[in-house]
């Protein structure tokens, strides 16, 4: 449906993540560098294929067949980091 990473599996872990902090790898057809985003997943539209971050930079949306990795992390901004 969207991409190698995304199966059946795959959409329930994510599912998971919503909340969390978490460093996002994509990677956009034609382009040769991926790029990592690192923010809040806020929302995860599995139907309409995408994924809500609040980042750094602001409010954004993810294609999710544009997505190669997820890892959830820290979030540097809390106090017991």
């Amino acid at each position: 449906m969207h991409g190698v990473f995304w199966n059946q599996m795959n959409q329930r872990f994510v599912d998971r993540l919503v909340g969390r902090y978490c460093k996002i790898v994509t990677k956009e057809p034609g382009e040769e560098k991926a790029r990592v985003i690192s923010g809040i997943i806020n929302e995860i539209d599995h139907e309409a294929g995408f994924l809500m971050i609040e980042s750094s930079q602001g409010i954004g949306c993810l294609n999710l067949s544009t997505i190669i990795a997820i890892k959830p992390k820290k979030n540097p901004d809390d106090s017991d980091y």
